[in-house]
């Protein structure tokens, strides 16, 4: 769980929404709700220095209230952990939600209601939301970090390879590739190997959005 109060601290010595999430280890949105909150409210680190951690979080992001109903209160955090398997989705919850509520004689919330309640409670505890995928949508393609090196079996050589993995949002599915360097040519190539591997036709349209000045570094590439 986020501790806002050190997202306070941090901002009170000029780091900045970025360097406070890669410190933290949350999301960027995160950090701006919480430096939004803290402007409404008027408050600083210096005002909260002596306060506890959860006591910080209830003063800028108080938990919704809870609705004064019979009907099961669902475990969002056990929601929030599933999610982020894959094929998992909050319908897929939903229903699990509602077998369980009828095994014990409980009534549960409606769809809609179960969905809103979620959103509140990311917003409360400050976790990222997760983004719904769809089966076939999506594929999220990189460059994986440093290039690997490998020795050349004819030669004994040593030479570096970069690897690129494409992953099917909703599944995680992936394929992964080495190619000699990172140019527009072994990015197309990469391309066209991941949807011949995931089964995609030829005349199947395709689009990838990569990170601007950077080509082939970052995208998304929808069938």
């Amino acid at each position: 769980m986020v501790d806002y109060k050190q997202i306070l601290r941090l901002r009170a010595e000029g780091v900045s929404q970025r360097g406070i999430a890669d410190a933290l280890g949350c999301s960027r949105n995160t950090v701006a709700a919480v430096f939004t909150a803290a402007d409404s409210a008027g408050v600083g680190f210096g005002q909260v220095a002596d306060l506890g951690a959860d006591e910080v979080r209830t003063l800028l992001l108080p938990e919704p209230a809870k609705p004064d109903s019979d009907r099961a209160a669902p475990d969002f955090e056990y929601v929030h952990r599933e999610l982020g398997r894959p094929s998992v989705t909050l319908l897929v919850l939903w229903n699990e939600y509602v077998a369980k509520c009828r095994a014990t004689g409980e009534v549960p919330y409606q769809y809609s209601f179960f969905n809103e309640q979620y959103r509140r409670w990311v917003k409360s505890t400050g976790a990222s939301m997760r983004i719904q995928r769809s089966p076939g949508e999506s594929v999220e393609v990189d460059w994986a970090g440093d290039p690997m090196v490998f020795a050349d079996p004819l030669t004994g050589e040593l030479r570096q390879a970069w690897v690129f993995v494409a992953a099917l949002s909703y599944s995680a599915y992936s394929y992964v590739e080495a190619l000699p360097d990172m140019t527009l040519g072994s990015w197309i190539d990469a391309h066209v190997h991941a949807f011949e591997h995931f089964g995609v036709s030829a005349g199947s349209s395709s689009r990838t959005t990569c990170v601007p000045g950077c080509p082939g570094r970052t995208g998304t590439s929808r069938r």
